[in-house]
C-alpha cells in the first residue's frame, strides 16, 4: 500500500533547528568597525602585524623583523603608507599565515577564497558547493548519534508495523532523538591542516527538514535537507583566548574587522546538504 499520500499532508517537517538562530547579525561576532585604538590594545592588540603598524600606517624597515617584540618597538623606523597599502599588506600577509591551518586535502584553497570574501564581499553571505561537499561528506562520514542515520533508523521502524499511518506520532519521536544527536562539525583532528578548521570549525546554526516521504509496495525512500550556517568573523571572547590571541592571523582578521577605520564586514557562511535515504 502506498502511504505517501498521507504523509505528504504534513511534509515538508521542520524535525530539529538550534536554538542560535540564523542571519543573527547581533552576535559578537558578526560586528565590525566598532572599536578604535584604545579599546583593541585594552584588548592585548598591539603587535597586529610583521609587516606593518597599522595604528600609524607605516610599513616596517628592519633588518630583523624579530625586533618587533622590542620594548624600543615604539621607535621602530619605517615607511609611511596609505591607508589602501596597509589594508594590502595586512590582507597578504593574512593569506600567508592562513597556509600554516590549511595545507593539505581538497579544501585548503577555501581560506584563500573566503578571506577574498570578507575583503571584497561587503558582508554578504558566502556559498561554496566545496562546502557543500564537505558537509555531505562530514555527514555521511560517522556512525555514533549521527542525525541520518537516527531518522532513517527511526522510519524504518515506523514502516515495519502493518499499515502505519500515525505520522505525527513518527515525527515527534525523530525531534525527541535528534536533540541527543550528535550534530557535524569541522573540529577533527585533520580539520586542523585541510581547510575546513580555520574557515568553519563549528557551526552556528543548524536545521534539519524531511522534505518528501514515500512508502513503497517493496521499501520506502525520503529526502532529507541539512542546512548550516557559521559566522566568518571574530569576537571579543575569541581574541581573548589563549588560543587565538598567540597567532598573528587571527589579531589581524580581528583588527581588519573591528577597528573604525578599516571595517571589513564579517559574513555569513552558507552550507547545506540534501540527503536520500530510503530501504
Amino acid at each position: 500500500m502506498d502511504n505517501s499520500f498521507s504523509s505528504s499532508m504534513y511534509l515538508p517537517c521542520t524535525l530539529f533547528e538550534t536554538v542560535s538562530r540564523f542571519d543573527d547579525r547581533s552576535a559578537d561576532d558578526m560586528q565590525c568597525g566598532d572599536m578604535g585604538e584604545r579599546e583593541l590594545l585594552a584588548l592585548g592588540l598591539r603587535d597586529i602585524s610583521a609587516k606593518v603598524d597599522p595604528y600609524r600606517l607605516v610599513r616596517y624597515d628592519l633588518p630583523n623583523r624579530y625586533e618587533l617584540d622590542s620594548p624600543f618597538r615604539s621607535s621602530v623606523s619605517g615607511v609611511k603608507i596609505s591607508h589602501q597599502q596597509c589594508v594590502e599588506i595586512l590582507f597578504n600577509e593574512m593569506k600567508e599565515l592562513s597556509q600554516m591551518f590549511s595545507f593539505e586535502g581538497k579544501y585548503k584553497m577555501l581560506i584563500g577564497e573566503m578571506i577574498d570574501h570578507f575583503r571584497f564581499g561587503n558582508g554578504c553571505g558566502f556559498y561554496s558547493e566545496r562546502l557543500n561537499l564537505a558537509f555531505h561528506e562530514r555527514l555521511n562520514s560517522y556512525l555514533h548519534a549521527n542525525p541520518r542515520l537516527l531518522i532513517e533508523k527511526d522510519i524504518e521502524e515506523f514502516y515495519s508495523y502493518h499499515n502505519p499511518t500515525n505520522y505525527p506520532d513518527l515525527f515527534f519521536k525523530i525531534k525527541a532523538k535528534l536533540l541527543r544527536a550528535t550534530l557535524p562539525k569541522f573540529n577533527e583532528n585533520e580539520d586542523r591542516i585541510n581547510g575546513l578548521g580555520i574557515t568553519v570549525h563549528d557551526i552556528a546554526a543548524q536545521a534539519i527538514k524531511l522534505f518528501s516521504l514515500q512508502k513503497y509496495a517493496m521499501g520506502w525512500s525520503a529526502t532529507l535537507f541539512f542546512e548550516a550556517q557559521d559566522h566568518f568573523g571574530l569576537d571579543v571572547i575569541d581574541i581573548q583566548s589563549k588560543l587565538y590571541s598567540q597567532f598573528r592571523f587571527f589579531r589581524i582578521w580581528f583588527f581588519l574587522q573591528r577597528h573604525r577605520d578599516f571595517a571589513f564586514k564579517p559574513f555569513f557562511t552558507n552550507f547545506l546538504a540534501v540527503e536520500k535515504i530510503g530501504k
